[in-house]
């Protein structure tokens, strides 16, 4: 099974119209619907936004007051307001948000939102994708995720949040564009699924656990390195790779770890940093393309990260390879 190519894009919109306003909310927030509680006199809207595949990272500004109940239906969506009022309702649960305090909006569940006059960060991310990240990490199938509460287990966890989402940010619109895209995207979606998953309190996966199966065999291990080594050029799951080999998620990590003494993220990881290493000898010196373009086209977006594991592999900096 292959998966979609993401990328991202930047766009941004400023209106004094509430309906140019409206429409943006509600295709970016499917199951959206705003309802003003004042004049539209002197109105305005801004928004910035990153799309990264089916999800999106945006700054707003949203100058009325807006009481809505919201069901989103096929993403979830992380709040953080750093400029004035809301409050948020689930189920039995009614809090007000603090500035810089993230607030979790989870998919198919009824949601009461207040805002007014609000400057915030939102990160909207599809709900399938959280809901296999889950079942990647627990080794539980055909999950039944469902969060029970919309504020962080911990202020540290908050803060840890706030700091993902900033990195995640700094890597898509400062990073370099082009050909590097889709290997980063899917490493910062996945990165901030499983931010979403570490950060708010969500019910046990109902569901049963999948043992490793017993034909963990060094075929399985062949054709998931396969599937890698054909693949390393976009981005993959450990999902899709397990898949190609004909086993569970949790199968493959035992799998590789018996035959391999490795993990399947750990491996292919290997392959992308020999793909990049062949890219850095080919190179010239003097072309445009540098250590920071290589590193993303093959999903390395922290530079100081590629850095060490490159010198790690190689014994010399990357630097030093294109300088030949």
């Amino acid at each position: 099974m292959s998966s979609p190519v993401p990328s991202w894009t930047i766009d941004a919109l400023a209106t004094t119209d509430p309906g140019a306003a409206h429409r943006w909310l509600e295709s970016s927030f499917p199951g959206y619907r705003p309802e003003e509680s004042n004049s539209h006199r002197g109105f305005s809207f801004r928004s910035r936004r990153v799309r990264i595949g089916s999800g999106s990272l945006a700054r707003l500004r949203y100058s009325l007051s807006a009481d809505n109940n919201v069901l989103l239906s096929d993403v979830l969506v992380v709040v953080q307001p750093d400029d004035g009022a809301m409050k948020v309702s689930l189920g039995r649960h009614e809090d007000a948000v603090l500035p810089e305090s993230p607030v979790l909006l989870p998919a198919h569940q009824p949601v009461s939102v207040l805002w007014a006059d609000t400057v915030a960060d939102f990160v909207a991310l599809p709900s399938a994708d959280v809901e296999r990240v889950a079942v990647e990490t627990t080794g539980l199938e055909d999950a039944g995720l469902r969060f029970t509460g919309f504020r962080p287990m911990s202020p540290e966890l908050g803060r840890r949040w706030s700091d993902t989402v900033r990195r995640v940010v700094d890597v898509l619109v400062g990073g370099p564009p082009g050909g590097a895209a889709p290997l980063v995207a899917t490493a910062m979606t996945q990165r901030l699924a499983r931010a979403v998953l570490e950060t708010f309190p969500s019910t046990t996966l109902a569901s049963h656990r999948r043992l490793p199966p017993d034909h963990a065999t060094p075929a399985v291990a062949r054709r998931a390195i396969e599937h890698i080594e054909a693949n390393a050029h976009r981005g993959m799951t450990l999902t899709e790779i397990a898949d190609s080999a004909g086993i569970s998620a949790r199968g493959l990590q035992a799998c590789f770890l018996r035959h391999l003494d490795t993990t399947p993220t750990a491996y292919a990881e290997r392959v992308r940093m020999a793909r990049a290493h062949r890219d850095l000898l080919d190179s010239d010196p003097g072309a445009p393309e540098g250590v920071p373009t290589i590193a993303a086209r093959w999903g390395f977006a922290d530079q100081n990260h590629f850095a060490a594991a490159y010198r790690d592999a190689y014994g010399r900096l990357p630097e030093a390879t294109l300088r030949g």
